[in-house]
């Protein structure tokens, strides 16, 4: 007579009674213990939260050819990241007319079928190749250290105007004492925007030495192609994604400009 079959508490196989499982060797005799609210989470939940945890993708920040003189990585990041987006909206724009025009070209009876079907692959490729750009350089939600203290400046200003507002119909030792916090907050503030300020300066002028390094580069390739050194189209790819560089850098600098008149005039 066989041994009466059990399930095992680990496994879930079917397995003869003894003490350890005859598949995963785990003990069998093991004692079921009812779970609280705050004991640990079965098998079932924590490799459930692995694989949500794995279907949510982390957020890798995106490379760039070029990093901004006096500028930290992070917030350089933030800020090419930005104006990039500008850039590439543009290439995006600019590809879904081409595809428009090949289609409309496609169907003349004249057109070179096998050229054009070619060609828009390409630009097939090409779009989602600046597609996931785009969702990448949209991932950077992060916002500029003189940004963010500039949104809390405008926040305390506007519950310093609410408070004034409502100040005779509260009691005066509350308002006095909201009142007091508002103002401590604003003095903060506006002693974090002195220093924001300056760093933002120091980067301003990174950016323009940024600038002229990539206009140096520039002149470097095609002193190169004329003298016979680079072939064409190294010479044509080189030169195009340079002056997508400097698009980007000059995108920044705008960025940073408008920024800091508007935090100087606070």
């Amino acid at each position: 007579m066989s041994d009466p079959l059990v399930t095992c508490p680990f496994c879930g196989s079917e397995v003869p009674e003894g003490r350890f499982c005859k598949i995963c060797g785990k003990p069998l005799d093991i004692e079921v213990v009812p779970r609280s609210s705050e004991a640990e989470p079965e098998f079932e939940e924590v490799n459930e939260q692995i694989l949500q945890s794995a279907d949510t993708p982390s957020v890798i920040q995106p490379h760039f050819d070029v990093m901004i003189e006096e500028m930290d990585q992070h917030s350089a990041i933030i800020l090419l990241s930005r104006s990039e987006l500008d850039v590439v909206d543009l290439e995006l724009d600019s590809i879904i007319e081409k595809t428009k025009a090949t289609r409309q070209a496609l169907q003349l009876q004249q057109a070179d079928k096998q050229v054009l079907t070619a060609r828009a692959e390409e630009l097939r490729d090409a779009f989602e190749r600046t597609k996931t750009r785009r969702r990448e350089l949209s991932a950077v939600s992060s916002s500029l250290t003189l940004e963010r203290i500039l949104d809390a400046l405008d926040k305390d200003e506007e519950r310093l105007a609410k408070l004034e507002t409502i100040s005779d119909t509260i009691d005066k030792d509350v308002y006095k004492e909201q009142r007091t916090e508002i103002l401590h907050s604003i003095k903060e503030q506006r002693e974090s925007l002195k220093s924001a300020i300056k760093t933002v300066k120091k980067w301003v002028k990174g950016i323009k030495t940024t600038l002229k390094k990539l206009d140096k580069e520039v002149n470097r390739v095609e002193a190169k192609f004329k003298i016979g050194d680079i072939s064409r189209d190294s010479y044509d790819s080189s030169k195009a994604r340079l002056e997508r560089s400097i698009r980007i850098v000059e995108g920044g600098q705008a960025r940073l400009i408008s920024l800091l008149r508007i935090a100087e005039k606070r």
